[in-house]
């Protein structure tokens, strides 16, 4: 499934549990929050300042929190699910998710992109970083 999101990554994190057939939704975590110091804090001096750069803040949530027995279902390119002909009138609720399905290791020559390090390769616009 194409997301529609070919250039742009979203900053955003996203920690999803599948259901079995890899477009239902257990829960979905959507945060901001990094695994960094910046995110998390680091003590500064000998006398135990502590820095955090950054507040964060993330949203958890699962198909029960909308309805009963409600089912939670991928969508990409819109926020509502089709509604797929079910007699059983089944809550369904969309989760929109911000890349393509099925998801896809990195190649052998891919490495992804990290703020931290230097590249040589120019990108789309033609900097260095």
């Amino acid at each position: 499934m194409d997301a529609g999101r070919k250039r742009a990554a979203p900053h955003i994190k996203t920690y999803i549990r599948y259901g079995e057939d890899d477009l239902s939704v257990d829960w979905a975590l959507l945060t901001s929050a990094n695994l960094s110091r910046q995110a998390w804090g680091q003590r500064v001096d000998a006398e135990g300042t502590f820095r955090i750069a950054s507040w964060e803040i993330g949203v958890l949530v699962w198909p029960s929190l909308f309805a009963d027995g409600a089912v939670m279902k991928v969508v990409h390119h819109t926020d509502t699910p089709s509604a797929g002909g079910d007699e059983t009138k089944t809550p369904v609720v969309g989760l929109r998710v911000p890349y393509n399905l099925p998801l896809q290791r990195y190649g052998p020559n891919e490495t992804p992109w990290v703020a931290s390090a230097s590249y040589t390769e120019l990108d789309c616009k033609g900097q260095a970083w």
